[in-house]
Formats: C-alpha cells, sequence, structure tokens
C-alpha cells in the first residue's frame, strides 16, 4: 500500500504541477492573442464598437484573466498546505479532540474548511470584480459600501447553504458506504431538472403568450412546416433571470410541440434573423442534444462518485494526500465532511485535465446547433444575430480559442461566428464539388454514348464494307468463270 500511496503521490504532484503551468501558458497566449487582434475590430462587431472599445476591452480582459491566474495560483497553494502541508491532518486532529469522531466532527471540517475557503477568496474577489471595474469606468459605487455589501452578501451566502450542507452530510453519513448512490442520485436529478424539466415548465409557463398574427409569424410557421412540425405553437416571453444563454426554446409536452422566443430577441433582431435563433433551437430538438448532454453528465458523474467512493475506503488515499489515515477513516468509516473538503480544493486541481473534455463536447453541441441554423437558413442572418445579440464589450471579442476552451463552457461568439462562415464555405465548396462531379459524370455518360454511336457506326461501315467485298468478289469469280468456258 506503501507503494500505492506513494505513485499517488507524485502523480498528485505532477497534477498540481500540470494544473499551474497550464493556466500560465494559458494566460500568457490570450494576453498576446488580444494583443495581436488590437488593432482590428472584428467585422461583425463594427458598426457597434470602436477601435478605442474595442482596445478597452482588450486591456480589461488582460487584467481580469491575470486576477484568474493569481486565483489558480492561490488554489494549487491551497490544495498543496491541505494535504503535503498537514493542512487536513491538523484539522482532523483538533476537531477530533474536540468533537470526537462523530458527525459533529464531519460538519465541523466542512464548515470550517468552505468557510475559511470563502474568507481566503474574498479579496481575490474585491481585486477582480471592484478593483478592475472601477480602474475602467465600469463599477461607480464607493469602495465601503461596496466592500459592506459584498460581505454581507458572503456571509449570508455562507449561513445561507450551512442548513443545506448539515442535512447533505447528515444523510451522508447514515447512508454510510452507499452515500455515493444519493449523491448521484441528486446529481442526475439537478441535470434532469436543468436540461430536460425547466424548459418545459418555462415554455408551457402562463407567462408564454401566443405571437401575433404578421409576417414574422409566417415565415416562422413557414420553417417549422419546412422541418416537419406543423402543428408546434408559436409563443413569445420574457426571458427568466435563471435562463441566461438560450435565445429560443422549442419545448414538448403530452405530444404538443411549442416554440417560445424570448422578447429581447424580437426587440433586436429582424424577421430572417429572429428565423436563425429559431432555427438553433429547432436543431438542439432535431439533433438530440438534450439526450446526449443527459447521457453525458450523468455518465461523467456516476464515473466520479462511483470513484471516489472507493478511494474513500482505501488507507492508501488519504496516505497519497498525507492525510492521516487513522483520522480520516477511523474503524474504517468514511468522513463525509472530509470528503466534501477534498472536492472542494484538490478534485478542481487534480482533474482539471477533465475540463477540457467537458468544454469540447458542450462547445461541440453549440456549434452543431450553429451548423443546423447554417443549413436552414443562410449563415448571414445567423451572424447579424449573434452579434447583436451579444451583449458583453467589456471582455476582449479576439479571445484565443485553447483558453476559451479551457475556461468557457461555451464558444465565445467571435468563434460561433468563424464557424457559422466557415460552416457555409464548406457547404459552397461541397455544392461546387457536387455540381463539378455531376458535370463530370454527365460528361463521362456524353462520352459513353457517343463512343458507342461511333463504334456502332463503324460496326456499320465495316458491315457494308464487307458486303461490298463480298458481291466484288463473286462478280469477279463470275467473270472469271465466263472467261473460261469460252476458252473450252
Amino acid at each position: 500500500m506503501s507503494d500505492i500511496a506513494s505513485v499517488l503521490s507524485i502523480l498528485f504532484v505532477l497534477l498540481i504541477a500540470f494544473y499551474v503551468c497550464v493556466q500560465t501558458a494559458l494566460t500568457i497566449s490570450e494576453v498576446k492573442s488580444s494583443e495581436a487582434g488590437a488593432n482590428v475590430v472584428p467585422a461583425a462587431f463594427r458598426p457597434r464598437v470602436t477601435l478605442a472599445e474595442h482596445r478597452k476591452a482588450i486591456d480589461y480582459t488582460g487584467e481580469v484573466i491575470q486576477s484568474d491566474l493569481v486565483s489558480a495560483i492561490v488554489g494549487a497553494g491551497i490544495a498543496l498546505f491541505l494535504t503535503f502541508g498537514g493542512g487536513f491532518t491538523l484539522l482532523l486532529a483538533g476537531i477530533t479532540a474536540l468533537c470526537g469522531q462523530g458527525i459533529a466532527s464531519h460538519i465541523a471540517i466542512a464548515l470550517i474548511v468552505s468557510f475559511a475557503l470563502a474568507v481566503i477568496d474574498f479579496p481575490l474577489c474585491w481585486w477582480k470584480e471592484f478593483r478592475i471595474n472601477e480602474r475602467y469606468g465600469f463599477e461607480k459605487t464607493p469602495a465601503r459600501q461596496w466592500l459592506a455589501k459584498a460581505l454581507k452578501e458572503m456571509i449570508l451566502g455562507w449561513c445561507s447553504l450551512a442548513p443545506a450542507l448539515v442535512a447533505v452530510l447528515v444523510i451522508c453519513d447514515l447512508a454510510s458506504y452507499h452515500w455515493w448512490t444519493f449523491a448521484l442520485a441528486a446529481t442526475a436529478a439537478w441535470y434532469i431538472w436543468r436540461i430536460s424539466a425547466a424548459p418545459r415548465i418555462i415554455g408551457f409557463s402562463g407567462q408564454a403568450k401566443p405571437m401575433q398574427e404578421g409576417r414574422l409569424k409566417n415565415e416562422l410557421r413557414g420553417l417549422l412546416n419546412r422541418l416537419e412540425y406543423n402543428e408546434a405553437e408559436i409563443y413569445t416571453m420574457a426571458r427568466p433571470k435563471s435562463w441566461k444563454h438560450g435565445n429560443a426554446i422549442l419545448v414538448r409536452r403530452r405530444g404538443k410541440f411549442r416554440l417560445v422566443i424570448f422578447n429581447h430577441v424580437l426587440a433586436r433582431l429582424t424577421d430572417d434573423e429572429v428565423c436563425a435563433v429559431a432555427a438553433c433551437a429547432i436543431g438542439r430538438v432535431n439533433r438530440c442534444h438534450n439526450a446526449a448532454r443527459l447521457t453525458f453528465f450523468i455518465g461523467l458523474s456516476t464515473i466520479f462518485w462511483w470513484g471516489l467512493a472507493n478511494l474513500a475506503e482505501r488507507s492508501w488515499f488519504y496516505a497519497s494526500l498525507h492525510i492521516e489515515p487513522s483520522l480520516a477513516i477511523p474503524n474504517g468509516a468514511i468522513n463525509p465532511g472530509l470528503l466534501f473538503c477534498i472536492c472542494l480544493t484538490v478534485v478542481p486541481v487534480v482533474l482539471y485535465p477533465a475540463v477540457f473534455l467537458i468544454h469540447a463536447f458542450t462547445r461541440m453541441l453549440d456549434y452543431d446547433e450553429d451548423a443546423y441554423a447554417v443549413a436552414q437558413v443562410g449563415a448571414k442572418p445567423l451572424v447579424r444575430a449573434l452579434a447583436k445579440l451579444h451583449r458583453d464589450y467589456r471582455n476582449s471579442l479576439v479571445p484565443n480559442i485553447l483558453y476559451s476552451l479551457a475556461n468557457h463552457r461555451r464558444p465565445h461568439v467571435t468563434h460561433r461566428i468563424r464557424a457559422a462562415l466557415l460552416v457555409e464555405q464548406l457547404d459552397r465548396f461541397n455544392l461546387a464539388s457536387a455540381v463539378n462531379d455531376e458535370q463530370r459524370t454527365q460528361a463521362t455518360r456524353f462520352n459513353m454514348v457517343m463512343e458507342r454511336r461511333r463504334r456502332l457506326r463503324d460496326e456499320k461501315l465495316q458491315t457494308r464494307l464487307s458486303r461490298k467485298c463480298e458481291v466484288l468478289r463473286e462478280a469477279s469469280a463470275l467473270r472469271h468463270r465466263d472467261f473460261s468456258l469460252q476458252q473450252i
């Protein structure tokens, strides 16, 4: 077991080093990418963004991502301190001495670590959300007022989450070694609610109203009919605050489909641009994106919770993190409070490479729905719609694609526009290739027909020539025979 713990300790250190190095490299690449595009505003945003605003956004983004890098390094340092620095062992020893080894100690370590992390994160949050914003003119609130409000929100937020955390820990403690099944069930329920149930509730809520008759509704009706949603209803409503990214949704309940366009889309876009947004919503349903998301995230959650549950029962797992096993699993009983703290501090650093996989999957679905919309309405309406609906002009419009992949679950609007235009170019190239192939096929068929005609003509000529030659030979033979008779 000591060999396994040693190997895992080395792997843990390497993963922390990888985390810090990759975060640093991505930050440098993002700064260089932004600076390289500082002199040119992306074409889709030139009517709305001046060059001075574009450069200001790049400078602002540079400072924000540098503060994020500091936060990442601090997070890695906290993980090292709590593991290799003996932080978890000291906490467990102190809490065990005060509260024993029961549920009270489990709750105590979870509350202490979560509150300590909130306190450590507070100055970093102040620098990122207030100091930088104040310097660039995005924050007008006085410093004392902002600090008082942020401190109040931090304390109230922690106090409101503490009862829920206590309830979860009590349930996990009662479930003993089967705690991970409850964690998986809660995670799966959350994904089912967020991905499947919530859109239906929003789409069929009382706030949704039928769209008024007119040209736009007729165009949307034509789009739905073309995509075989002849009976779908068309409604409008204000976008809920909890629904931040969607601009339209197509939902189904009891066999009835309903397309819901949010009001801000109707206020900002033209008719063909609204159709592009609707095509994206239809693409999510036709391409089975919700089912793919549910399968992917529930599958990942199953692997994570099952793996963590199996590691939580092994003494060498805690030894690899330099946590005293006798304190972590006294008498073989798991400590859900310690596992919660490990999930807060160690897991985000150790499983950082999984972020690339998760973001690549979610971004692939976004690009796929854009490609579906391009196929239905064309790239230009979609590009105009994406540009008009974008509202985050504080940050850079030319982000590095690798930095965006590592830090953003959804692709940046510039990347979506570039991908949509590329899809249209590929479609045109494929169409041109198909036309050329068809022309070549027709030319081949024509040549084959002409060759067959020439062959038939040559055969006919050869036959006629053969017949004439035969007639001439017969005539010559007859003349020769008559001459011989006269000689006799």
